[in-house]
Parts: C-alpha cells; sequence; structure tokens
C-alpha cells in the first residue's frame, strides 16, 4: 500500500491517511457560522491539509470556498501590484475576472487596499448567493515584502467591524493561516484582526486518533493485530507528530519484515531521524534547526527556556510571551495542559543538551535597526566587511575593537587603539572591561546594546580588567 501515506506536502481532502482531528471540526464549525479564524503554528503540523478538508466540507454545506496561496502571488511586488494580484485570484476562483479588473481600473483613486476591500463588498458579493469563506495560506509571506501591510489586516477587521450596519458583509469571512506570531505580523496592534478571531489550535494526533493509521501497515487481513502494535510504536517515537508519523509510517511499510514490531519501528526510526546523516537529510529536522538558528529574538533565552522545559521543569504557558510563541514555532515544544513540554521523543533525542551547547551563543549584540550579532568566542568590531560586526562610517576605525571570550561567562570589550575611543554606558574604554547584561557599547555615531541574560555578575570591589596579556590590533 504505498499509495497510502503521503510524507510531505498537502494531503488531498480524501486522502486515506488522513487523521481527522478535533481541531478539523472546530475550524469547520467556526468558519460556517461566519467567524473570523487563524491558524499560526509550526510547520509541517497539517496546516494546508487541514485548509484544503475544511474548504471541501464546506463546499459540501453550500458554501464558497476559495483558498488563496500568498506564495503565488509573489514578493517582489509594489502594494498596487500586490492587492491586484490578490483580487485577479478571487476573480479567477469564481469566474468574475472581468468585473473585479474592471472595478480595478475604474476607482484608481483609491489606495491599492480600499479598492481590494471594496471590489469585493461592491463586486463579489452582490453577485453570490452563498457565504464566502476565504482561506490566506502562507501568511508568513507578507513578512518579505516591500510595504507595510498593516492595512490589509485592518481591512480584515474591518469587515467584521462592518456588519454591525451593512448586512452584505456577513456573506464574507477569512481564515489566516501561515507560520508566524501575530505581533511578526502586524506592527500596529490596534489594527489586529486577531483579537477579534478564533484560534485554532492543531494538536499531535493522539494514539486514538493515529489507530486508523494502522490500515495503512496491513500487508494481510489477519494483520490487524501487528499493524496495530506497529502504530503504537511509531506514536512512542513521534508522539502524533502529522510529519514525523506519515514519514515514519511510511517507512515502517516499505520495510515492513518479521520480527518483533517495536524493535523494527526502533531500527527503522534510528536510520531515518535519529543516524547522523539523517539529522542532516530530513527536511523537517533541518527546518527546525534552522529556525531556532534564524530566531528574530534573544536566541540565549530562547535556548534557556527550552533546556528548562527538556530538563522537565514546568514552564507554564503564556500567550503574551514572545520568546514561548517564537519557542512553539520552531515545533520543538508544544502546550500540555498549563505548561511547555519537548514536542516528542525524537525531538528529545535529537535537540539535547549537547545540541543546546553547541549552537547556544555566549552573549548577543543588538544593532541600531534592532537585528542581533550571536557572539560564541571573540569577535572583532570596524568599519571593514571583514569585521565580525561591521560599523561603515568614518568616525570608526577600520579594527577599532574586539569582544574577547575569556570563559563561558566572561567576555571583555578591548579598545584597539582606536582614533575616536570606544564607550561603555558613557566611560571611555581605556583598559579591557568586563561586559555586562544590557551595556551600552558607543562606537563613533553607534550604539550598541550587549546581551548575557544570566551572565555571573561583577562582585562590588572586584577588577575589572584582565590578568592576562591581551591582542594588539593595529588600527
Amino acid at each position: 500500500m504505498s499509495w497510502f501515506f503521503t510524507t510531505g506536502g498537502t494531503l488531498h481532502h480524501n486522502s486515506p491517511s488522513y487523521v481527522e482531528r478535533a481541531s478539523d471540526q472546530q475550524l469547520n464549525a467556526r468558519l460556517s457560522e461566519g467567524e473570523f479564524c487563524y491558524v499560526l503554528t509550526a510547520r509541517q503540523i497539517g496546516k494546508s491539509s487541514s485548509m484544503v478538508r475544511a474548504a471541501m466540507k464546506l463546499k459540501e454545506q453550500a458554501m464558497d470556498a476559495l483558498i488563496l496561496d500568498l506564495t503565488a502571488i509573489g514578493q517582489n511586488l509594489n502594494a498596487e501590484q500586490w492587492y491586484d494580484g490578490l483580487l485577479a485570484k478571487i476573480g479567477q476562483s469564481l469566474q468574475m475576472e472581468d468585473a473585479l479588473e474592471d472595478y480595478w481600473m475604474d476607482h484608481l483613486r483609491l489606495s491599492p487596499v480600499q479598492r481590494w476591500f471594496q471590489a469585493i463588498r461592491e463586486v463579489v458579493l452582490p453577485r453570490i448567493s452563498k457565504r464566502l469563506i476565504i482561506f490566506f495560506d502562507e501568511l508568513d509571506v507578507v513578512r518579505g515584502l516591500s510595504f507595510c501591510t498593516d492595512e490589509f489586516f485592518a481591512a480584515i477587521r474591518q469587515c467584521y467591524h462592518a456588519r454591525i450596519e451593512d448586512p452584505m458583509m456577513e456573506k464574507v469571512t477569512f481564515c489566516l493561516l501561515g507560520v508566524a506570531t501575530p505581533s511578526e505580523l502586524i506592527q500596529d496592534p490596534h489594527h489586529t484582526p486577531f483579537n477579534i478571531g478564533h484560534r485554532i489550535e492543531l494538536h499531535d494526533f493522539s494514539l486514538d486518533e493515529a489507530r486508523p493509521l494502522a490500515r495503512g501497515l496491513e500487508r494481510h487481513p489477519e494483520d490487524q493485530e501487528r499493524a496495530g502494535a506497529l502504530i503504537e510504536r511509531i506514536h512512542h517515537w513521534t508522539q502524533g507528530h502529522p510529519y514525523l508519523t506519515q514519514r515514519l509510517c511510511q517507512a515502517v511499510m516499505e520495510q515492513n519484515q518479521e520480527g518483533d514490531p517495536a524493535q523494527l519501528v526502533d531500527h527503522i526510526c534510528e536510520l531515518l531521524f535519529l543516524s547522523p546523516r539523517a539529522k542532516e537529510q530530513d527536511d523537517n529536522l533541518l527546518y527546525v534547526r534552522e529556525r531556532v538558528r534564524r530566531c528574530p529574538l534573544d536566541q540565549i533565552s530562547l535556548l534557556d527556556d527550552y533546556w528548562s522545559i527538556w530538563r522537565g521543569e514546568n514552564i507554564r504557558y503564556d500567550e503574551e510571551n514572545l520568546i514561548i510563541s517564537e519557542l512553539l514555532l520552531t515545533g520543538l515544544v508544544k502546550v500540555r495542559g498549563d505548561f511547555l513540554v519537548t514536542r516528542n521523543r525524537i525531538y528529545h533525542h535529537l535537540f539535547d543538551q549537547q545540541w543546546i551547547e553547541r549552537i547556544r551563543p555566549v552573549a548577543e549584540v543588538e544593532m541600531q535597526e534592532g537585528t542581533r550579532v550571536r557572539i560564541r568566542s571573540n569577535c572583532s568590531i570596524g568599519r571593514t566587511q571583514a569585521s565580525d560586526i561591521c560599523l561603515p562610517n568614518p568616525r570608526v576605525s577600520r579594527r577599532h575593537a574586539m569582544i574577547q571570550k575569556e570563559s563561558n561567562q566572561e567576555l571583555w570589550l578591548i579598545d584597539s587603539d582606536s582614533r575616536n575611543g570606544t564607550l561603555i554606558n558613557g566611560s571611555r574604554v581605556t583598559k579591557p572591561m568586563l561586559l555586562r547584561h544590557q551595556d551600552r557599547i558607543q562606537i563613533g555615531p553607534f550604539t550598541l546594546i550587549y546581551h548575557q541574560p544570566g551572565a555571573v555578575r561583577q562582585a562590588p570591589g572586584e577588577s575589572t580588567s584582565l590578568n592576562r596579556t591581551v591582542l594588539d590590533f593595529e588600527d
């Protein structure tokens, strides 16, 4: 039954390996009632598959459902092109291309978002008799657009507020899906639609939900008991993670040999996910690692929180905590009850203490534009591209300063005989100075903020100079 399982990509709405979860029923029910919904979670958890399934169910309930994949609209666009592209996709799906294009060209005096919003109100809604549900998939691509998309989210919010005075707006509802936090998608929280919408949580499969997958592991009708044992062991490792479960099921099905089911699954799991080679090839494992590496927030705090969760400490789920929200988007952890836990045994095995220590920076330096430079060893600061931290300005020397690592917790700032000097918190650096969390480093016109949460603090009266020879750098 090589056709039974789907590893990677969106499952067809009637795929035999589709596992229906409580969230599927919840999403369908909320959208049927005209509620705005959003699904913001990690990759390969089944967002798009749930969306396709929901769209089909809604159509069966005599509603119109459109899926707009925002990656298909493009990113190298201005606002005019992007909103026009969105409207064109709606027109193609509803066979209203000409009417919508005419409206777009006849109302050039309006801003792009106004034209988009008004075209739906004035052209689309009067021509349909059924409720229209529009799914926006891959929503996180808006972060890469060259213009601010706050107006897009504000327009969705306005659609719901307009229902009070305009009954026509009851005919349209929206569902947003992507890998992002609301704060990453919208800059002005006053315009966010997320505080009026309903969040749909996609949970991993429970063992009972996963049991129907055993049918794909049956070689013969009398194999039901053995297939059930295989599913139980697969779930032992994946804990119901949709992608990992489908992939491990597929591999077990292809190598379904005689012998103890647990030993067979353990062996295949080792080859598929836990071996050194597998860690460098599996798309999901690579995504998790890359998401952590590219964390736009405080990576040190993120890894420290994950380490606490990995050890079994009680870290309470807090929807307002940006670090926790980012940690959830990596896929490494999930919410169980009120607390966070490692997502599954595969992740717990791979992303362990050694992995954390290997990628965890000692400290971070926050640039003026908000980006962060991770420091794991010595770090040079200067105006040339050869510097680890490049500050292109004539007031910065070619080799201006150095952050020098002395231990896992101690980093020292050294001025490299620069022309205009280096300051820490307003004081000139005349000898190596121990850096502390939140120190402000001033070099020329630049102010950098040093981050090292949890570092050992300097005791009162302790010397701030290094008791060793330091490297000299010429300007």
